[in-house]
């Protein structure tokens, strides 16, 4: 029995849309270190997806939601943002 993971459609709280606090750190840190790729498993709705593509990374993204994958998609298409999202 394949697992769906969440319903990200049925979730509407906005902390599920904003980038967690130690992102800003982490994105920091790894541009000082020259790092231009972000691997996001588990990526949910795409929140650090979205955020670290925002800064010129190259992001690869995946997770067990298909609706997760679909709204990330969606918001990438939006904001013109090449993101790799795939449903595992």
């Amino acid at each position: 029995m394949k697992h769906q993971g969440w319903d990200w459609k049925e979730i509407k709280e906005e902390r599920w849309d904003t980038p967690a606090e130690e992102v800003y750190y982490l994105l920091n840190r790894w541009k000082d270190q020259g790092k231009s790729r972000f691997l996001d498993l588990g990526c949910g709705r795409g929140r650090h997806s979205i955020f670290f593509a925002k800064h010129g990374f190259e992001v690869y993204a995946t997770d067990i939601s298909e609706s997760g994958i679909e709204i990330l998609k969606e918001k990438a298409k939006l904001q013109n943002l090449n993101i790799n999202a795939e449903v595992m």
